[in-house]
Order: C-alpha cells, then sequence, then structure tokens
C-alpha cells in the first residue's frame, strides 16, 4: 500500500481499493487499512474526509424520484420544448431503462463534483480569516509602489514586502511566539531568539524558524505557496496537519526542514508539499573567493566537496569511485549548475536533483 503516501483527498476519492474498503468492507481490508492508518497518522485527517464523501455519493444514497429521473433524462436528451411533449414522451422513455440508469449516474457524478469542489474550496484559508483571528491586535502594512518596502519588526527581525503584498505584525512580541501574517511576498531576516520562535502564517502553510532568512510567497489568488530559504533551516508545515500543535509548540524544526537554496512548494488545494532546489542557488559561505573555483588536477570528490561547502546543498556521490578522477578547470564565473554540467561531462558522470540534493551517478573516469 506504498502508493497511497502520496494520495490527495481526490486521488483516495476515486481509488477502487479505498472505495471497495469504504462501501463492501472485509475483514482483511479493514485490518490491512487500519494497520496503514497506524503507520501514517498524518493520512488520518484525509483518509476520514475522503471517507465521508464516498459514503455521501455512494449510489444508493442517491435514491431518485420518478420526477427527478425524469427531469435529468430532459436535460440529457435536451429536445423536448414543452410540458405537453414531455408527458406524452416520458411515457415512451420509461420504457428505456437503461437511459434512466444513465441519468442517475450523472446527477451523481454531478453530485459528486460539487460536493468535493464545496469541500476543497471551504478548507482554503485567506489572510483576512488569519488576520481576524489573531488574539494581539495587530499593524498592517501595504506596499503599494513599485519597489520593496523595508520593515523593522521590534524584535530586530526585518522584511522587505514586495509590491502589491501586504503583512500584519504586533506592535511587540510579549507572548513565547513571534507571529506575523502575509498576502503576497516578502524576504525575512530573522533575529536569532530560540526561546521564541518565529512564525509567518500565508493561507494555509505556515512557516516555523529561530532566525534564519527566507523568502515566502503567497498570494491569494495563486494555487500555490511557496518558501525558499537564503540563510539558516526553516521547518514548513499545513494548517491541515494532524500535529500542528506540536510542531509549533515544539523547540526543535520539525516538519518538512529545508536549508540553503532549498524551497518548499504547497499547492493549496490537495496540500501537496514538494522539497526541491532553488532555480539559481546562491553562495552560502562567506569564505568563497574566485580561487576556490580553480582545479588543478584536482579528485573530483574535492571538487564536489568544495562545491557542497559553497552552495550549502548536499552533494550524495561515491568516493571510491570519483576519487580517482582528476580535473583540470576555471568554474569562477559559472552558475552552479553550469559548474555540475562542467565537471559531470569531464569524468562521464551525471547528476540528479532529488528532495533539495544533488545525486551524482558515473562509473568514473576508467575510459575518459
Amino acid at each position: 500500500m506504498d502508493q497511497y503516501h502520496n494520495f490527495t483527498l481526490e486521488d483516495f476519492l476515486w481509488d477502487p481499493a479505498f472505495r471497495n474498503w469504504v462501501l463492501k468492507p472485509t475483514r482483511e481490508d479493514e485490518e490491512n487499512w487500519q494497520n496503514w492508518l497506524a503507520a501514517h497518522p498524518n493520512k488520518m485527517e484525509m483518509v476520514r474526509s475522503a471517507r465521508d464523501l464516498v459514503l455521501a455519493i455512494a449510489p444508493t444514497s442517491a435514491l431518485l424520484s420518478n420526477f427527478e429521473k425524469e427531469n435529468a433524462v430532459r436535460q440529457i436528451i435536451g429536445n423536448i420544448k414543452s410540458e405537453d411533449e414531455f408527458v406524452e414522451t416520458s411515457r415512451k422513455i420509461r420504457l428505456f431503462q437503461p437511459l434512466m440508469s444513465i441519468a442517475a449516474v450523472l446527477i451523481v457524478v454531478a453530485g459528486m463534483s460539487y460536493t468535493f469542489w464545496t469541500y476543497s474550496h471551504k478548507q482554503q484559508i485567506n489572510y483576512d480569516e488569519l488576520v481576524s483571528s489573531a488574539a494581539a491586535p495587530l499593524i498592517e502594512k501595504t506596499n503599494q509602489t513599485q519597489k520593496p518596502l523595508s520593515i523593522s519588526l521590534a524584535d530586530g527581525s526585518s522584511l522587505q514586502l514586495d509590491p502589491g503584498s501586504k503583512v500584519s505584525y504586533p506592535a511587540d512580541f510579549k507572548t513565547g511566539k513571534r507571529e506575523v501574517y502575509l498576502s503576497g511576498k516578502a524576504f525575512f531576516d530573522i533575529a536569532k531568539d530560540p526561546s521564541r520562535p518565529f512564525f509567518v502564517y500565508a493561507n494555509e502553510v505556515i512557516t516555523k524558524v529561530l532566525g534564519t532568512s527566507f523568502t515566502v510567497r503567497s498570494y491569494a489568488n495563486e494555487k500555490e505557496v511557496s518558501v525558499a530559504v537564503k540563510t539558516g533551516r526553516v521547518a514548513v508545515f499545513t494548517r491541515k496537519d494532524p500535529e500542528i500543535n506540536e510542531k509549533k509548540d515544539s523547540r526543535e524544526l520539525t516538519g518538512v526542514v529545508i536549508e540553503p537554496n532549498q524551497q518548499i512548494v504547497v499547492v493549496r488545494e490537495s496540500v501537496k508539499i514538494t522539497k526541491s532546489l532553488i532555480p539559481s542557488p546562491e553562495l552560502v559561505d562567506s569564505n568563497v573567493s574566485p580561487h576556490n573555483f580553480e582545479f588543478d588536477e584536482t579528485p573530483v570528490s574535492n571538487v564536489f566537496a568544495e562545491l557542497q561547502k559553497a552552495y550549502g546543498i548536499e552533494i550524495i556521490f561515491d568516493k571510491n569511485v570519483m576519487n580517482g578522477c582528476p580535473i583540470t578547470a576555471r568554474l569562477t564565473e559559472m552558475t552552479l549548475y553550469e559548474k555540475l554540467d562542467l565537471v559531470c561531462k569531464a569524468v562521464g558522470a551525471r547528476y540528479e536533483l532529488i528532495d533539495g540534493r544533488i545525486i551524482i551517478e558515473g562509473e568514473g573516469c576508467k575510459d575518459h
């Protein structure tokens, strides 16, 4: 049942095995699903919602009156112009039960589509709702200019608010948490204070940090929310997370943790979270100089180690294979991906970006 780990609500709704368990459960199915849920508690709420929806739209619950069936048929054939015509035609149509069945099925499907849309729509949370439910009075700033707006917070933190964006925050952070609310895009530079974690609430997504710099993009009319880290570490989770309270109250960073040059993208409707590298990784090591990227007969394993240190991105490779591959190259003016392309080509290797890491694959340079 490993495939269910990445299922969305809609995936569960249409999965035959899941629907069979809900509508016609067997002892074996019940045991299998209960074991799976015990191993994946984060899916408990989604499975419960999907189960309720399946039960609500089950054909057995869609009992249609003769009038409803006839009305559905009328909409399907679309060529009945008057009530008199309908009375006469419906007498003939009753002879065709398969057509009635099709009408009933279409009504069920339409009801399911509407139910799913209203459920998904209701689950989405916006900035105004979050601000109105805040415990403390808030200051709201809106950037109506054409350039980033600098804002300083009471704890020494600061942010750059993009044009067309707005943020709400208290005049002073008096409680054990530092909390702000964002609509739009902003770059945050947070003052370190492990005793008071900093939270950014952006629609359904919560970003928690202890002291770091990162960018959050969360526009009300966009389907995705993204968080990208420049320095430090950031934890990201959603308001639908069954462990939300534990993650908010923990002194540790828990959830999907991302590091420099990594980002997460959350699809708002399905709450699907994807972790990856940002499109243009930047140097994070302030001690890096141009000479760090000039190599002369240097083992390629050392080159990868230098790139990992400079960009703060984990690079995974087989040291035993790559140690015997020396390269000479000047990589100073290149982007990270250009550097990787050149180095991998030189030693007959290739790389993939997986879960915010760089994976190097190759057989070494025996034939190069």
